[in-house]
C-alpha cells in the first residue's frame, strides 16, 4: 500500500508523464498546410490575390521602376546625346509649359484620344457582353468558338503584334494618317468599284469593316471576364424568376446586368487603359516621334507624364462614379 501511494504521488507530481493532447497547440509547431486550413475565407482570398499579383510586383520593381523614375527625371531636363553619353540640363517646368500652352498638336491629339475613347469603350463593352452571352449558352462547337474569341489576345502577345506595331509606328512617323486601324477593307475596293458603288459608299464600307475587325481584336479579355461573371451567377435566380413569369429579356435587365456590375467596372477600367495605350493612338505616336525621331527625350517624357496624369484623373473619377452606382444597383 505504501509503495502504491508513493507511485501514485510520484505520477501525479510529475506532469511530464501525462501524454494527453494539448488543448492549445503552439502556432509555431503547426505546418504551412495546417495554417492555411485554419485561415478564414477572407484571409485566404487576400493571400491568393497577393500571390497572383506578386509576379507583376516583382517584374515592376526589377524592370519598370527604374525607367519610370528616369523618365520623370528627364521630363524636367533637356537631355542631349554627347560623346560622354546622355547629358541632361535642368529646365524645370519648361517642357510641361510648352506641351500645354505652346504645342497645339498635343492638345489636339489628346482631345481626339478622349473623344475616341468616349465612343470606342461603349462599343467594345456592348460587343463583348453580347458575345459573352452567346458563348454562355449550350451549343455544338461552343469550346471552339470560345477559343476563337480569345485568339486575338494570344496573337497580340506574339511576333505578329510586333510587326503590326512597327507598321503602325512607321505610318504615324510618316504623318500619313491620324488614326490607324489594325485591319482595313481596302482589299474589297476593287470589287465594290466593279459593282458600281461610289467612293463615299466604299469609304463607309471600309470604315465598318475596320471597326468590326477592330472590335473583335480588342474584345478578347473583356469577353473572358464577362463569361466568368456570367458563370458566377447562380442558376437558382433564373429558375425562381422563370417561375414568377419573367422572360429572358426581363431576366437580363433585372438579374444578369446588376450581377455583372463589378465585372463591368473592371472591364471599363481595362478598356479605357487599352484604348489610351493603343499603338494607333495619336498621342502615343506623338510621344514616340518626339523621342526617337526628333531625339527630344525630355519633351517626350513630359508628354508621357501629362498623358498618364490625364488618364489617372479620368480613371479615378469614373471608378468613384461607377463604384457608387454599382453599389446602388446591387442593393
Amino acid at each position: 500500500m505504501a509503495n502504491e501511494s508513493i507511485l501514485t504521488d510520484t505520477g501525479s507530481a510529475n506532469p511530464g508523464t501525462q501524454r494527453g493532447p494539448s488543448p492549445n497547440p503552439n502556432p509555431r509547431s503547426i505546418g504551412l498546410v495546417a495554417r492555411l486550413r485554419l485561415m478564414s475565407y477572407e484571409k485566404k482570398k487576400q493571400l491568393y490575390g497577393l500571390l497572383f499579383v506578386l509576379p507583376w510586383i516583382v517584374g515592376f520593381l526589377f524592370f519598370f521602376a527604374s525607367p519610370l523614375v528616369a523618365s520623370l527625371q528627364y521630363s524636367f531636363q533637356n537631355p542631349e546625346l554627347t560623346p560622354q553619353g546622355l547629358q541632361g540640363r535642368f529646365v524645370g517646368w519648361e517642357n510641361y509649359h510648352y506641351a500645354i500652352f505652346r504645342d497645339p498638336a498635343f492638345v489636339r491629339e489628346a482631345v481626339n484620344s478622349f473623344v475616341n475613347m468616349i465612343y470606342s469603350v461603349p462599343l467594345i463593352l456592348v460587343y463583348s457582353l453580347f458575345v459573352a452571352v452567346l458563348l454562355k449558352n449550350e451549343f455544338r462547337g461552343r469550346g471552339l468558338m470560345r477559343a476563337i474569341s480569345f485568339l486575338p489576345v494570344i496573337i497580340a502577345s506574339g511576333v505578329l503584334m510586333q510587326i503590326l506595331k512597327e507598321d503602325v509606328f512607321s505610318q504615324g512617323l510618316r504623318g500619313g494618317v491620324e488614326t490607324v486601324y489594325l485591319f482595313s477593307g481596302a482589299g474589297i475596293d476593287g470589287v465594290l468599284t466593279e459593282l458600281g458603288f461610289g467612293a463615299g459608299l466604299i469609304e463607309v464600307f471600309n470604315n465598318v469593316i475596320a471597326r468590326i475587325f477592330d472590335l473583335t481584336w480588342r474584345s478578347g479579355v473583356q469577353v473572358l471576364l464577362f463569361l466568368a461573371g456570367l458563370h458566377a451567377i447562380s442558376g437558382d435566380l433564373y429558375e425562381a424568376s422563370a417561375v414568377e413569369g419573367a422572360r429572358g429579356w426581363e431576366q437580363f435587365w433585372k438579374i444578369t446586368l446588376p450581377m455583372l456590375t463589378p465585372i463591368m467596372l473592371l472591364n471599363v477600367v481595362y478598356t479605357i487603359i487599352d484604348t489610351f495605350t493603343d499603338y494607333g493612338n495619336g498621342v502615343i505616336l506623338m510621344i514616340y516621334n518626339a523621342a526617337f525621331s526628333q531625339v527630344r527625350f525630355g519633351y517626350s517624357s513630359a508628354l508621357a507624364w501629362l498623358y498618364c496624369l490625364g488618364i489617372g484623373l479620368l480613371l479615378g473619377g469614373l471608378y468613384l462614379l461607377l463604384r457608387r452606382r454599382s453599389a446602388n444597383l446591387q442593393e
